[in-house]
């Protein structure tokens, strides 16, 4: 987006450096030739004033737009939010600032989502520190009630002990499989939400296609090619590849972070 924001202001200063240009002097002998490409480019330059006018306007209300941006993030410090649960889920273990962020800069949703992330992705805290995180958040005058559900989910042993200590049935087996099949997609989901080196599906496909790749996730693609040997429609794509142009038609819904990693991928 920035990179784009500031190609278009340069492209809009040079076309406005292009207008301003002074016309010669008067002193200055012209023919009638010359004389007639200025007029030819005076009446251009008036021509596409009211465009540059229309692109000076959109690029004021990007830069407006991307100015706020940068200023939500820096007032509640989402870069370090980011890299903390980052970490947390890829370590699995506290950060030693965590404490002091869910203290410090963001909004209420901020901490509760830092804090979630921590229940979720840290497998060996202990009741003490999960105390210690759910009072935090209570002095921040957070409402802690989507901490304490998750709190409940990641602990079914709690809630089943008593009735597993009565009559170990099969019931109470499967209930517990149950939470940690849960509690595992949850973790899953988060991870896969918010790691930054994600990638989509259909970005794997597209450049394990292109790349001519084996993968389970494209080992059953067909390629046709009208100028292959009659017989082999449908052969194996390593023994066609490697491609450099590739047109892609989307079946069904897309959506914009598909499309925006597609034109990332290119570069």
């Amino acid at each position: 987006m920035y990179s784009t924001m500031i190609l278009e202001m340069f492209r809009w200063r040079q076309d406005i450096q292009e207008v301003k240009k002074e016309p010669r002097s008067s002193a200055d002998v012209i023919d009638d030739a010359e004389l007639l490409g200025s007029a030819k480019q005076f009446a251009n330059a008036v021509n596409s004033l009211p465009e540059l006018t229309e692109r000076k306007r959109i690029v004021d209300k990007h830069t407006l737009i991307a100015t706020a941006l940068l200023k939500e993030i820096m007032n509640r410090s989402l870069e370090s939010f980011s890299s903390i649960e980052e970490e947390m889920l890829s370590k699995g273990s506290v950060d030693k600032g965590f404490m002091a962020h869910l203290q410090g800069k963001g909004t209420k949703e901020d901490k509760l989502r830092l804090a979630v992330v921590h229940l979720l992705a840290v497998e060996t805290s202990s009741p003490a520190e999960v105390g210690a995180v759910e009072a935090t958040l209570r002095e921040c005058e957070v409402d802690p009630s989507a901490f304490l559900y998750v709190k409940r989910i990641k602990s079914p042993s709690a809630s089943l002990s008593s009735a597993q200590a009565a009559n170990r049935s099969n019931l109470g087996v499967w209930g517990g499989q149950f939470y940690e099949q849960a509690l595992s997609s949850i973790t899953a989901g988060v991870k896969n939400l918010l790691s930054g080196g994600r990638q989509a599906a259909l970005i794997r496909v597209v450049e394990a296609l292109m790349e001519a790749k084996s993968s389970p996730g494209t080992d059953s693609y067909l390629i046709f090619d009208p100028r292959a040997p009659k017989g082999s429609a449908g052969a194996d794509s390593v023994s066609q590849g490697p491609f450099k142009e590739a047109i892609l038609f989307i079946i069904g819904g897309g959506n914009y972070l598909e499309y925006g990693s597609l034109q990332f991928s290119q570069q």
